[in-house]
């Protein structure tokens, strides 16, 4: 039987990643798993910028990943729905894939801050629950702290 590939998802808040997800996981092509989602119904009372924030969800991607690597031995792709701004992160997924001998596809959004920052405006005007708000500030920090992509991290980088 074939294995799935692993779509992740690389780009500031608010530069389409979720609608990129959804597009990958559209018709039963993928199976999306949304860490924002996750994070949100499980623990609702922590703050996205706490410092335990980011204990909490590496362990939900923990979680996350022993579903989704059961979906990827079923030959479906998975599309892991956060932001793998970091070369850290793209290596979790990159070494997960490995076991498995799965394909890591990385969806580059090129939105610029103030482009992505009005979309999540936008976004959290329409009252999506499942979505952390943000700001313009906060999307400065994120474009500081993110690592471009490089295809020797044994990724396809494809741009969006």
């Amino acid at each position: 039987m074939p294995i799935g590939r692993i779509h992740l998802l690389y780009g500031l808040a608010g530069s389409g990643k979720t609608t990129v997800a959804r597009s990958l996981s559209a018709g039963g092509q993928g199976v999306r798993f949304t860490l924002d989602g996750w994070m949100l119904r499980l623990y609702p009372d922590l703050d996205f910028e706490s410092r335990a924030y980011g204990v909490r969800a590496d362990e939900v991607r923990d979680l996350i990943w022993s579903v989704a690597e059961q979906v990827v031995l079923t030959g479906s792709d998975v599309v892991l729905d956060w932001n793998s701004w970091s070369a850290g992160r793209r290596r979790w997924a990159v070494n997960h894939a490995a076991a498995l001998g799965a394909p890591v596809i990385l969806h580059k959004l090129s939105a610029n801050v103030d482009t992505a920052s009005q979309q999540a405006r936008e976004r959290t005007g329409r009252g999506d629950r499942y979505a952390h708000p943000v700001t313009r500030a906060g999307n400065h920090h994120l474009a500081a702290l993110m690592e471009e992509p490089i295809s020797d991290e044994g990724i396809e980088i494809r741009e969006h």
